[in-house]
């Protein structure tokens, strides 16, 4: 069976990953994905990832209660950070982060993906799941950030999450909208002119305009 798992190894909470629990958890978030592609998520039904999966409907709902918690755990699955690249250098690891990305979201179960988020990304469920994964994502890629403070490769004061939020933001926008190539030239482009005006302080965190008028 091909695994769902692109770029980085990684587990499902609370799941075996192996024998038959992982195979059967691994299995019914494939055939999550799948659907999602196909009917995006107002049209997903449990009855059909049931059927697609080759599992009983209620083997889903003993896992997963709620369609939200099946999709938000579809997606971890799919799109979740993993173990965080440590290259001993920054710009090493953010384009490690962004390959891995941009695989990931380029495969047939991430265009689904992204499908679903572009086309219904205001439904309050699906905003929940997105900022979800936002969060666990500027976590990983936030941390990779501080390590290169902590080293000296930039300024004591830059501000990570703007640093993250600048690097993948364009990259991201490649990707959904299908535009142009999000290619290892734009991958590098990107990386380099970021940093280049992080060491040069431009990304430093600002103080509350309060406290800067004090």
């Amino acid at each position: 069976m091909t695994s769902i798992r692109t770029g980085t190894t990684r587990r499902t909470e609370g799941v075996r990953t192996h024998g038959r629990s992982a195979r059967v958890v691994e299995d019914i978030l494939r055939a999550t994905l799948e659907e999602i592609g196909r009917v995006g998520y107002e049209g997903l039904r449990m009855e059909d990832v049931a059927t697609r999966s080759g599992v009983n409907k209620t083997t889903i709902y003993r896992r997963w209660p709620t369609k939200i918690e099946l999709v938000g755990a579809a997606l971890k699955h799919l799109v979740q950070p993993g173990e965080q690249p440590d290259t001993g250098s920054i710009r090493a690891d953010l384009l490690d982060l962004l390959r891995a990305l941009v695989k990931r979201a380029e495969s047939p179960l991430g265009r689904g993906l992204f499908k679903m988020m572009q086309n219904e990304g205001t439904h309050p469920d699906v905003l929940r799941v997105k900022r979800e994964a936002h969060a666990d994502h500027v976590r990983v890629r936030g941390s990779v950030v501080e390590r290169a403070i902590a080293r000296g490769e930039l300024p004591s004061d830059t501000d990570a999450d703007l640093v993250v939020e600048l690097v993948f933001a364009p990259v991201i926008r490649r990707v959904v909208n299908a535009l142009a190539p999000a290619d290892e030239e734009f991958l590098q482009a990107t990386v380099d002119v970021v940093l280049a005006g992080a060491r040069a302080g431009a990304a430093r965190r600002r103080l509350p305009h309060s406290r800067a008028r004090s």
